[in-house]
């Protein structure tokens, strides 16, 4: 008679998968040394056995190959059973582990391996289609240094109307790396990898004041500029100047009202330094939209010490959303900041850049 074995494995979550090409199932396992694996796989609906398979293995695991017979789109229940040295076989869990099989999503970016951007800011675009129809539930857009220190991150969205992010600060005659990784609504992990370009232009869109063109037909130069008039107005006309370069404005506020009209997507820029603790620093509205930038300190969870970051507030026809910059070191007085805020169509993107200050 064999020795019954009280003692059963239990088996990790199961990450939907690919039968085309398989996967490895984890399972924790505390008793004699294990000799053999054996594997059951069960319809999830009907019950019926679909996969039956023994193999000899002393490893925590089981890896179903892609001729398993199992088929992308169904919904399964896994049991694993083990075997010591004398044969003695584990009972089956007595509830089994649910997982999905799915076909491989396309999961890719508008930047291909070895493109070259050429500009300083770029939309980067996210293509996501499955052929089971499984969703797409988050993702995340990580920008990279060549030495692969982030740059520049959109967090976790969960907004899928719009799969893009704007990459912005972008230094000519710079290789980058970026990457997306998501996970679908039953929890494949998805990753592009780290995909390498360059940035290569004449000049950044932000600091392009004109756009001249030769016309050698007529003898003249068309000359474009992104330059609009407008007129600044102080709360307090009494405005305090530092160095002639800068306006102290953390006890008064400067309106921009006259000639000045932003619609569709954009950027904006601003430098600023000193900035006042949990204070509305920038304000701007429009037809059913309000946007206020504010700055804030702390020591959070995910700093990794005392840091700074800027926090953008867009209330849009009743509903508000929050988007925040990356981390930052505490600014001395010999700091400034730059501030990118970026809008395609109705989505909002900020970043925040210390400098020395000039």
């Amino acid at each position: 008679m064999k020795e019954v074995i009280t003692i059963y494995a239990i088996i990790h979550p199961i990450e939907p998968f690919d039968t085309s090409i398989g996967t490895t199932i984890n399972f924790t396992w505390t008793g004699n040394q294990i000799f053999k694996v054996r594997c059951i796989v069960k319809e999830n609906e009907s019950g019926v056995t679909v996969y039956d398979h023994t193999v000899s293995n002393m490893k925590q695991n089981f890896h179903i190959p892609s001729t398993s017979g199992l088929v992308n789109g169904a919904y399964y229940i896994c049991y694993i059973t083990v075997f010591d040295a004398n044969d003695n076989e584990s009972s089956l869990q007595e509830i089994g582990t649910p997982f999905y099989c799915y076909s491989t999503p396309t999961f890719s970016l508008s930047i291909s391996n070895n493109d070259i951007i050429k500009a300083s800011s770029y939309s980067v675009s996210l293509t996501y289609n499955q052929s089971e129809n499984e969703l797409l539930d988050s993702y995340s857009i990580t920008l990279y240094s060549y030495g692969k220190t982030i740059l520049q991150s959109s967090g976790t969205l969960y907004d899928m109307s719009d799969l893009s992010y704007i990459i912005s600060g972008l230094e000519n005659a710079t290789q980058y790396y970026i990457q997306a990784v998501g996970t679908t609504l039953h929890g494949m992990s998805l990753d592009t990898g780290y995909i390498l370009f360059t940035a290569s232009y004449e000049q950044a869109q932000t600091l392009m004041p004109l756009e001249v063109t030769n016309l050698p037909e007529i003898g003249a130069i068309r000359i474009n500029t992104n330059f609009t008039s407008t007129l600044g107005i102080a709360h307090d006309p009494n405005v305090t100047y530092i160095d002639g370069t800068w306006v102290d404005l953390q006890n008064n506020s400067v309106a921009y009202d006259v000639g000045f009209q932003v619609s569709g997507s954009f950027t904006m820029e601003f430098a600023l330094c000193r900035p006042l603790l949990n204070m509305r620093i920038i304000c701007f509205k429009g037809d059913n939209l309000e946007g206020n930038m504010y700055y804030r300190e702390g020591n959070y969870s995910d700093s990794n010490g005392q840091k700074c970051y800027f926090l953008l507030s867009i209330i849009s026809n009743g509903v508000e959303y929050l988007v925040q910059t990356d981390y930052l070191d505490l600014p001395n007085n010999m700091k400034q900041f730059k501030i990118i805020i970026n809008r395609v169509n109705s989505y909002y993107d900020i970043k925040a850049i210390e400098e020395n200050k000039i």
